[in-house]
């Protein structure tokens, strides 16, 4: 399919993004009540509503640990596998929902697209920030869990907001292309749930990264939700700091793909009113 078929805008450079980001951050109030609106509208008509921010992780974090912890039979020395498993499954959840959401949230506004002129990236930054609140209520269950296990959160924790902000920066680069490309190739929200899941299998979530044998390594060096996770782990876990190394390799990874994800939505953003 041509350029002029995916309505790329040809003289849209790098240059642009600057501008482009300018007018965001003027339209930051629609931001935040599209992030509302969409929040509203996650649970609505559901029976427990909001009780699935804690539903669902609990029950993950209750049949994996019995799984990897009484049949598989992971070592995690030091930590709770219940702590260890959790850590890394609130972030993981939050960047595997907040891409699937994001996915399909052009695509899934077809009305607002067709008829209002907003910048379009409002819509999968909007569905992204929604999934938050659930990471938010997942980090209180386990500061609750983790009370109980009698081993609190180190003082290295204080690190945890700017990992976050790395994380939420990549997760928005990745998911804006995927939702303009979703609005032309439907196929593309298939793709991404059964990437989500291949990727999860990848990522040291169920398992620590020391498990992974020496030829395999690489693997996770280049893996961002490997590096995101076993940081998180480091800081809260095991009260070791992130490592300036570490740190920059996860901004510089982020940022790149922040810069090349809007670009390439901003590329397409002209023809999504004539794909709907």
């Amino acid at each position: 399919m041509s350029a002029h078929h995916l309505g790329v805008r040809n003289n849209f450079g790098l240059a642009d993004v600057v501008t482009a980001m300018g007018e965001l951050w003027r339209r930051r109030e629609l931001l935040w009540h599209m992030t509302i609106r969409h929040l509203r509208g996650q649970y609505k008509q559901s029976i427990l509503g909001y009780a699935w921010t804690v539903v669902n992780p609990l029950s993950q974090m209750l049949i994996l640990t019995f799984v990897f912890s009484h049949l598989v039979r992971i070592q995690t020395p030091g930590v709770p596998y219940a702590l260890f498993l959790l850590m890394g499954l609130l972030p993981w959840n939050f960047f595997a929902a907040a891409i699937s959401s994001a996915t399909g949230s052009v695509a899934g506004a077809a009305s607002l697209v067709t008829k209002v002129y907003f910048p379009r990236e409002i819509l999968p930054i909007a569905a992204i920030l929604t999934k938050v609140v659930d990471l938010a209520v997942g980090m209180a269950i386990l500061a609750g869990l983790m009370a109980y296990f009698g081993h609190p959160p180190a003082w290295t924790s204080v690190w945890v907001p700017l990992l976050f902000l790395i994380q939420l920066v990549f997760t928005v680069g990745l998911a804006l292309p995927l939702a303009g490309l979703n609005l032309y190739f439907h196929d593309v929200s298939f793709l991404v749930g059964v990437a989500l899941t291949l990727w999860f299998y990848l990522t040291p979530v169920l398992y620590p990264v020391d498990v992974v044998p020496a030829r395999y390594e690489w693997l996770f060096s280049a893996n961002p939700p490997a590096l995101f996770i076993e940081a998180y782990r480091r800081v809260v876990l095991q009260g070791i700091s992130p490592g300036t190394e570490r740190l920059l390799m996860g901004l510089g990874i982020s940022v790149a793909t922040f810069l090349v994800g809007y670009y390439l939505f901003k590329k397409m953003e002209p023809g999504f009113a004539d794909s709907i």
